[in-house]
Order: C-alpha cells, then structure tokens, then sequence
C-alpha cells in the first residue's frame, strides 16, 4: 500500500445549532429535489417535527449515485469551519448522509462517543469506530474511494493513532501522524503526481494550521461584527426550529460576548497583529500558489486542499470578513468555482467508478 494523493465557556461553542435529546424514529421530513445538469437529482429531506426519543435530524442528503450503503451521520456545528470542510468534502463527492446538530452546551447527541466531546463526529452502520478530526475524516472517505474491494473499516486501519500530549491543555490526547495522506493501491506514480500529492498535503495542513485560526480574530474582531456574526449563527443555524426563544437570546447576546473576549487571546496566541490584513495575506498566497495556469489548486477540478479552504472559508460567508476579503482580494474566481463545484456535486462521477470496480 502507497500513500499518495473553543472553548473556555460552553456558550462559545455555539458555532452552528443545537437540539435537545429527541428522537429519530418518528421524525416527519420534506423533500426538496436539487437537478444539475446533467446530473440526476439529489434529494435534501428536512425534519419538521421533533420527536420523543434519539436524536433530531437536521436534515438529510440524497444521492441516487451513492451506492456505498455506509449510512454516515455527521454530528456537527453548522457554521464550525472543521464541521464544514467535511460538508464541502461530502457534498463535492456526492455522499449521502445525514446531519444532526450538536447542542454545543450538553452535547447529548455525542455521549455514544466515549469522552470525545469534538466535532465533527461522522457514523456509519459499517464501522464500530466513529471517524472524527475533519482532515483524518476526510483522508479516509477519499481512501475508501481509491480502494473499491476495501471496507470502510480497513481504510481506517490504515491511519493508526498515537498517544501525544495536547499542548494547550497538557493533556494527553490522540494524535494521527498520516491524517493528511490518502491511499492508493501499489502503481508507479510520475514525479509530477508525486509533487501533486505533496502539494495537496502541504495546503491541506496549511488550512488548518495557519487559515482556520485567522477566522475567530476576524469574525469576532469588534462587538458589533461578534453580534452580527452570532445573528447570523441564528439565521443560518436554523435557531428558531431547535432552541426557545430565551435560549437564543442567550446564545446571541451571550455568545458574542464571550467570542468578542476569547477572540482577543486568540489573536494573541497566534501572533496576529492585524487580523484584517493576515487573513488577506493568506488568501493572496493562496492565489499565487494557485498561480495563473490553473482553476485549481487541484487542476481542472478541485482537490482536497481546495475543497478544505472552501469549507472553511464557508463558515463565515455571512460576515462583513467574507465581504471585505472578496474585497481587499481576488480570491472571489476561484471561492465561487469551488462553490459550484461543490453544488453540483461534481465530484459524484467518482463515487459511480468505485460502484463500477467493485462489481469488476
């Protein structure tokens, strides 16, 4: 085998919605059919009624080209940047899965996860083990596209973890060294898919470790951009449907407040002096790595590090950030054929070949 291509307060884990402990079982959901062209449509089933027991559906995907049979739930914050790379990974490919909202303060919907309290958290009927960590998440599923006669569970055999010490809380933790590799069968690679790969590794780390942590100082960067920002958590979070209306209130106003304060230690634990002018310099550097020969980091279509910064980036579309670094940018181009991309789940071709092999 090759390897080839916050918080301090509860409250300010409100980075999507959450519901309370209710139940799957009963759960009445609207269809809404999405057809691109040339494309069969894909299905988004709305939960419109909480039920007694479990937990609450969000909603749920579709994709009539998804013959995987792995049932994958994603346990999420809406607008969580890691939560959203694994939307725009799942989305481009065209999985079909479906979402339930963590409640960011009790986390009920998580407890099956054993004092794992991170999201996002990805299930399926055909792995014991849930995936977690957005990037060993994404490795994974992309592996289990390269290898058709392997299961899900022999794909995440391939990326063993290890004892480390975290070193904001010194405690011990997990940590997975080849998160960022994906998996090929043996074949001879050219030097340039050698340095394709490396490259995607490479921006795919950067997304997390550099441009993520750009987001908080940005979005929460005076009190009235954190109230704007956590209005908008109310909007797109869909609030109304899984919180009362004292809960919102509280999550709104005191959510702010707390990210407005943690924002700043952010800012200085990272060493960013202008938040502004860091978060443009990360996407200028991104556009030139691109260079101009290339729609994409990946080519002709997006790769995992393309569809990382996308998601990322799409946790804060509704912040005056987004407004001012499409501005101050010309990382626009390549954000909406991403965005495209990932709509018209163009990468779902890939998801009918692993079908094809496997009957080979």
């Amino acid at each position: 085998m090759r390897l080839g291509s916050i918080g301090r307060l509860g409250i300010a884990r409100v980075l999507g919605t959450a519901a309370g402990g209710v139940g799957l079982a009963s759960v009445i959901l609207v269809n809404k059919e999405t057809q691109a062209p040339q494309q069969k449509p894909w299905k988004i089933e709305y939960a419109t009624q909480s039920p007694k027991d479990d937990v609450l559906l969000s909603r749920k995907i579709v994709n009539e080209l998804d013959k995987t049979g792995l049932n994958l739930r994603l346990y999420q914050y809406q607008t969580c940047p890691f939560c959203c790379k694994v939307r725009a990974f799942l989305d481009y490919y065209g999985f079909s899965y479906e979402v339930v909202e963590v409640n960011p303060v009790t986390r009920s919907q998580i407890k099956f996860a054993k004092g794992y309290k991170k999201v996002p958290i990805i299930t399926s009927c055909c792995c014991e083990q849930p995936l977690v960590e957005s990037s060993l998440i994404v490795s994974v599923l992309s592996t289990f596209l390269q290898l058709p006669k392997r299961s899900l569970t022999e794909c995440l055999d391939f990326y063993p973890s290890h004892e480390t010490i975290d070193e904001k809380t010194q405690k011990p933790t997990k940590a997975y060294p080849n998160k960022y590799f994906v998996m090929e069968e043996e074949k001879t690679l050219s030097q340039q898919q050698i340095q394709n790969s490396r490259e995607e590794r490479e921006w795919r780390d950067w997304v997390d470790s550099h441009f993520i942590h750009l987001i908080s100082p940005n979005v929460y960067r005076t009190w009235n951009e954190a109230l704007d920002t956590f209005q908008w958590f109310n909007k797109v979070g869909d609030w109304d449907r899984n919180f009362p209306m004292w809960e919102r209130y509280l999550a709104v106003y005191v959510g702010a407040l707390a990210m407005y304060g943690i924002s700043k230690s952010l800012k200085k634990r990272h060493n960013i002096e202008d938040e502004r002018q860091s978060l443009f310099e990360a996407c200028d550097k991104w556009v030139a790595a691109i260079g101009k020969d290339r729609k994409f980091m990946g080519g002709d279509e997006p790769n995992l590090a393309d569809l990382a910064l996308f998601g990322a980036i799409n946790s804060f579309v509704g912040c005056a950030a987004f407004k001012e670094m499409r501005e101050k940018t010309s990382i626009g181009p390549w954000f909406d054929a991403v965005k495209v991309a990932v709509e018209e789940r163009q990468g779902s071709k890939y998801l009918a070949a692993r079908a094809a092999q496997k009957k080979a």
